[in-house]
């Protein structure tokens, strides 16, 4: 299982639209169902004046070959992402594998999957 953990920091004012972008634009207009999106958490859980909100997206895919291929499809990265990167402070992605799993090493795993 691989779990992708995007960072969305941002204005507190912006996260409404945030979002909006992403329940109206990302999720109904998928062309796959991958990766699904989990769960969505805020910090701080308060407006805190002067001090950016960060957004969190946790994503699922079932293995490493279904991430790649994600990555290698043109299609998997939807127009709404430059939308969001116009709200945002900041974006980046965490690509996360449970620690137990062992690590392929390059070269071990084909990108046509």
């Amino acid at each position: 299982m691989i779990h992708l953990l995007d960072e969305l920091t941002l204005d507190a004012g912006e996260l409404k639209q945030v979002l909006h972008l992403l329940d109206e634009e990302l999720l109904p207009g998928r062309a796959e169902p991958l990766p699904q999106l989990l769960n969505r958490w805020v910090s701080p859980p308060v407006v805190v004046p002067g001090v950016p909100s960060t957004l969190w997206l946790l994503w699922q895919l079932p293995d490493t070959p279904a991430y790649y291929s994600m990555r290698g499809n043109p299609g998997s990265t939807p127009a709404v992402w430059p939308k969001l990167d116009r709200l945002c402070q900041r974006r980046r992605r965490h690509v996360l594998v449970d620690a137990q799993t062992p690590l392929a090493l390059p070269g071990e795993l084909s990108h046509d999957a």
